[in-house]
């Protein structure tokens, strides 16, 4: 029989094409467990490692969006890491980071914040078995790095946010969570802050979201994932965005502003802004700022005098992507509107095109699929 064999796309070096390579596919060993390429989203994060601004030598294969169906399981991967049985045909979500269990913030439960993490696909693809990113026709996980996909979720709606969602809900729960009737802004309108958008929405709370109209798709978006107040940071301007913040948390009784913002745009300059924009004894969340995108003057005494509580949040536990998609089970409505957020689909093979157009904001959500259709 001939051997099976499969693409991935390497990573070579910062502004370089990325290298498409064929390796051969071979069975997982020990607690590994074997997925064919269902979906793998392009998440941001992984734009910026090829453009140079988050450093990472070469070569891996990027990607941390994987989702495929469980086609190998080596003698000892029973079990995913929430606990649940796996079984060829199953569909698993992959989650590349490998958090140590021993240092510091691990031992107190913040296994999100390790001090000491590891990357699963941080590996040379050049070793068996080869398969270690996102990028790719198929990817060898360790069985407790992976969370299997209840049957019945569509599954475009759980590819399209499965860093995005986890990674907001973590980002929310360390800010105390939402409570209904709360008012939330939320700073951007790609992938982590649509979700943000829906959760809060579904949480009770009055959302206003600042985008940017390039996409027009998003902004309408935003508004059919529950934000009440739409605004195009390129017409309208942050005098007036504050006022009609200030405004609604006037209506509202909500004090000076809004109870929480959210950081989703990724843009240092946002930073200013959010802490004009959320009220006194309110929470500024930030876990948009994942790579290195310059510095920013903030003004301190405004988190002096307004007393404001200031959460990053970098990473997620796997129970968070259990999280979200007991969110997708509960909430049948967003799973339409969730899978209308991929808008691109490409194979493996197209690699470069798919991130060049990510790059360049071309896609609300693009993945790469078994068939690239």
């Amino acid at each position: 029989m001939k051997q099976q064999t499969g693409l991935a796309a390497v990573y070579v070096g910062a502004n370089r094409k990325l290298a498409i390579r064929q390796y051969p596919v071979t069975a997982p060993q020990g607690k590994d467990v074997l997925l064919k390429l269902l979906r793998s989203g392009l998440c941001g994060a992984a734009i910026h490692i090829l453009e140079g601004r988050t450093a990472i030598p070469p070569s891996f294969i990027p990607g941390h969006e994987f989702i495929g169906q469980v086609v190998g399981l080596g003698r000892r991967a029973r079990r995913d890491g929430l606990g649940h049985r796996l079984t060829p045909g199953d569909t698993a979500i992959a989650c590349v980071a490998n958090p140590c269990g021993k240092c510091f913030t691990c031992r107190q439960g913040e296994t999100a914040s390790c001090l000491s993490f590891g990357m699963t696909n941080i590996r040379d693809p050049e070793e068996r078995p080869h398969f270690f990113g996102g990028f790719a026709d198929y990817l060898c996980q360790p069985a407790h790095t992976v969370v299997r996909v209840p049957r019945g979720l569509n599954l475009d709606a759980v590819a399209a946010f499965p860093c995005a969602g986890p990674a907001a809900i973590r980002a929310f729960e360390l800010a105390g969570n939402l409570r209904a009737k709360e008012l939330v802004v939320v700073q951007g309108t790609g992938p982590l802050g649509l979700f943000a958008i829906a959760w809060a929405a579904k949480a009770g709370c009055t959302v206003v979201a600042i985008g940017g109209g390039a996409n027009p798709a998003r902004m309408q978006l935003a508004k059919e994932l529950g934000a009440k107040v739409v605004m195009d940071y390129r017409k309208v301007d942050e005098a007036r965005r504050l006022g009609v913040v200030q405004e609604l948390a006037r209506q509202l009784r909500r004090g000076n502003g809004a109870d929480v913002v959210f950081e989703a745009s990724g843009a240092p300059s946002a930073i200013p802004e959010g802490l004009q924009l959320v009220r006194t004894l309110g929470r500024y969340i930030v876990p948009g700022q994942c790579s290195d995108n310059g510095t920013v003057a903030v003004a301190p005494q405004l988190i002096t005098f307004k007393a404001i509580q200031i959460v990053g949040s970098g990473q997620y536990k796997l129970r968070d992507i259990g999280t979200h998609l007991k969110f997708l089970g509960r909430h049948r409505d967003l799973q339409t509107k969730f899978a209308r957020c991929i808008t691109h689909r490409y194979a493996v093979r197209d690699a470069n095109a798919a991130c060049d157009n990510a790059s360049r904001g071309v896609s609300i959500k693009a993945v790469f699929s078994e068939s690239g259709m």
